[in-house]
């Protein structure tokens, strides 16, 4: 049966996000439906959030939800953060402000790419004060003295840029807790090229890769 080009972008997308964890110990993602079209990415690395007191510190994974609508491409994705970040363009509720990609959104630009684009938020290397969904966080950006920008020195492809181990964790800095995730129970398909799709009940699937050979597997 012939693919709609809707089929072909979102096949497209994943290979494209296989592809990007194969080249980053940073970056990795949770899928739901085949071909997906919502994802939970994982980033495993520095960024800055603001604790109860009031203190900016280091936190270090993060997580976003996308979901790739009906009108994708065409329309931009819906983007909600899911962890603590304190940073000029992205609100308190989690919105995130993709500058002109909101307004003006490109077809063209993939899922990988807008991976790359939210670590490069993440660690300070992308940010607006002039336009903040944070209007506390770009004050505080403007003026601060305490942390050099970026916060993470690495790209998101550091296994193929060779700072895979540049930066080590700041141990005078919180860091803020990793999200836990239920265990899958069953493998449910596995699709053309090898990959197993687990069910887990909530329709999600884990995807990770290996450092014998950077296959990307589903975990049980």
């Amino acid at each position: 049966m012939r693919k709609s080009p809707r089929d072909r972008r979102l096949n497209s997308d994943f290979q494209s996000v296989k592809t990007l964890m194969a080249e980053s110990t940073i970056f990795s993602c949770r899928a739901s439906n085949n071909p997906p079209q919502k994802y939970r990415l994982i980033f495993n690395g520095a960024g800055l959030q603001r604790n109860r007191d009031g203190v900016i510190t280091v936190s270090q994974h993060h997580e976003v939800l996308v979901e790739l609508g009906a009108a994708y491409p065409r329309m931009v994705p819906n983007l909600a953060w899911q962890t603590p970040i304190f940073h000029p363009n992205i609100s308190n509720n989690g919105v995130v402000c993709l500058g002109g990609y909101g307004t003006h959104w490109v077809p063209s630009l993939t899922l990988s790419e807008m991976c790359t684009m939210l670590w490069d938020m993440i660690r300070y290397n992308n940010f607006d004060t002039e336009s903040p969904y944070n209007r506390e966080a770009a004050l505080w950006a403007k003026a601060q003295t305490d942390f050099t920008f970026p916060i993470d020195k690495r790209s998101i492809r550091d296994r193929i840029s060779g700072k895979a181990n540049h930066n080590k964790p700041i141990a005078d800095h919180a860091h803020a807790a990793r999200v836990n995730v239920d265990s899958a129970k069953s493998v449910n398909e596995v699709i053309e090229d090898g990959i197993e799709i687990i069910e887990t009940g909530i329709e999600i699937i884990e995807i990770k890769t290996q450092d014998t050979n950077d296959e990307i597997i589903f975990l049980d």
